[in-house]
C-alpha cells in the first residue's frame, strides 16, 4: 500500500506536535517556509524553501508534491492558502471562502454585522488612504486585517496618533488593508481558547482566561489559564455565539480558536474565531487539561474518522510565554526547585548566545511553559510571582 502524503505548512517549534502526529500516523511528511532553519524541517521526510503566505508558490509545490492532505496548523497566515490550494486540488478540507471569512478581520467583523451580533465599530482603510478621524470616536485600535500574533497593533488615543499607527500596521500587512475599530476594554473579561468543528458544528470547546504583561505590548497575551473563571452561563453563551458564527461560514471541520472579550457594561463581544489551533502549544496545553488531543483529531477529521469528544472536569492548565522587555541576547534559563512541579513541558524556542527582542508581538517569545496546579487560583498565583521562579538572564 502507498504511503499516504501530508504537506504542512510551516516548521516552527509550536507546529512540531503535527509533524509528530502526522508520522505517528504514518504519513511521508513534507514542510515548507521561508525559515530553514526552523525545528520542524529536521524531524519532517522533506522539506521545501517556499513562503507559507504564497499561494501560487504553495500551489505549485502541492502539483508537484501530490500530498493526499495539506495542513497549516496554529497558523494564521498560512490557514487560507491551505484551503485554497485543499480546494483547488480536491482535497478534504475547509471552503477557502469560509476560511477567509474567519482569518481576514474586516471580513470578519462585516460577517458579525450581518448576524446582528455586537461587533466594534470599525472602518477599513487601503495602502495610501488617509483615515477620516472626524467619523472616529477614541479611543481606538488599529491592526492589520491580516496578521497575527498581536503584530502591528496599536491603541490610538488621538487624532495625531493616527498616521503613525496605521503606517506601523501596514507593515504587517500582507494585503496592505488596516482595520480601525472601537477600542473594547478587556478589564472585566479577556477569554481565550480552542475549539473543534465536525460537520460545521463547535462540538468541543475549552476556554480560559488571557493573561498580560502590559510593559512590551498591552494587547499581546503573555499567557492563558485554564478554565476560564466566567460563569457557565458566560461559557454557554460565547459556545452558542461562536456556533452561529461558524454555521453562516460554511467552515466544516477542524481547529478553531477563540477570543471573546466582555466590557465593563457586561457586554459579550466575539473578537476572533481563527481558522486553526492557538500557537505557543495551546493544543497541548487543552490536551492536558481535557484529555483532547486536537493535533490528532485534525488528521482524523480529514480522513473521516471518529472523533470522541470528552466530558467532564477542566483540570487547572496554563501556557505562560517566556519573554523580554527589552533587546538583548540570551544567556540562559533557569527553574526554581518551588515550580518544577508544576511544570508540564519547556519549549525553548531562542538559545544561549542569540538575540532578544521586546515581547511586541507572540513571535518574539523566547519559550513556553506549559504549567499545573491543584487550582487556578494557586495557577494565578504562580504566574503573578513568575519572575521569583525564573531567571532568565541577558
Amino acid at each position: 500500500m502507498e504511503q499516504k502524503r501530508i504537506l504542512l505548512l510551516g516548521g516552527a517549534y509550536a507546529q512540531i506536535p503535527m509533524i509528530e502526529e502526522a508520522k505517528k500516523q504514518g504519513f511521508y511528511t513534507i514542510t515548507c517556509d521561508y525559515l530553514p532553519n526552523n525545528p520542524g524541517h529536521k524531524i519532517a521526510d522533506e522539506y521545501h524553501n517556499v513562503s507559507t503566505t504564497d499561494y501560487n508558490k504553495i500551489l505549485q509545490l502541492a502539483v508537484k508534491v501530490k500530498p493526499d492532505l495539506i495542513i497549516a496548523y496554529a497558523s494564521d497566515p498560512a490557514a487560507p492558502i491551505a484551503a485554497y490550494v485543499s480546494e483547488k486540488l480536491g482535497l478534504a478540507g475547509n471552503s477557502f471562502e469560509s476560511v477567509k471569512l474567519l482569518a481576514e478581520k474586516d471580513l470578519f467583523r462585516k460577517l458579525l454585522k450581518k448576524l446582528n451580533l455586537r461587533c466594534p465599530l470599525n472602518i477599513t482603510i487601503e495602502k495610501n488612504e488617509i483615515a477620516d478621524c472626524n467619523n472616529i470616536i477614541f479611543p481606538v485600535i488599529v491592526k492589520p486585517v491580516d496578521s497575527s500574533g498581536s503584530k502591528g497593533v496599536t491603541k490610538v488615543c488621538s487624532p495625531n496618533e493616527m498616521d503613525r499607527a496605521v503606517e506601523y500596521a501596514m507593515q504587517f500587512s500582507r494585503a496592505k488593508k488596516v482595520i480601525i475599530e472601537e477600542f473594547i476594554d478587556n478589564e472585566e473579561a479577556d477569554i481565550h481558547g480552542d475549539g473543534f468543528v465536525s460537520d460545521g458544528k463547535l462540538v468541543f470547546s475549552c476556554l480560559g482566561d488571557h493573561i498580560y504583561n502590559k510593559n512590551s505590548n498591552q494587547f499581546n497575551p503573555c499567557g492563558t489559564i485554564w478554565p476560564t473563571q466566567q460563569s457557565e452561563k458566560v461559557v454557554n453563551e460565547i459556545n452558542r455565539l461562536v456556533g452561529t458564527i461558524i454555521r453562516e461560514t460554511g467552515f466544516k471541520t477542524g481547529s478553531i480558536n477563540i477570543e471573546a472579550r466582555i466590557n465593563k457594561n457586561g457586554e459579550l463581544f466575539i473578537m476572533e474565531i481563527g481558522p486553526r489551533s492557538g500557537g505557543h502549544f495551546v493544543p497541548q496545553a487543552i490536551n492536558y487539561a481535557t484529555e483532547f488531543n486536537m493535533v490528532k483529531a485534525t488528521i482524523d477529521s480529514l480522513q473521516n474518522k471518529g472523533i470522541i469528544i470528552p466530558t467532564g472536569s477542566i483540570n487547572p492548565t496554563a501556557y505562560y510565554a517566556l519573554h523580554s522587555d527589552i533587546n538583548s541576547v540570551l544567556k540562559n534559563i533557569s527553574f526554581s526547585s518551588d515550580i518544577e512541579k508544576n511544570i508540564l513541558e519547556f519549549h525553548q524556542y531562542i538559545q544561549p548566545g542569540e538575540a532578544v527582542k521586546p515581547f511586541h508581538g507572540a513571535n518574539a517569545a523566547i519559550g513556553v511553559l506549559l504549567l499545573t496546579a491543584k487550582t487556578n487560583k494557586e495557577l494565578l498565583a504562580l504566574i503573578k510571582n513568575i519572575k521569583k521562579h525564573i531567571s532568565i538572564k541577558f
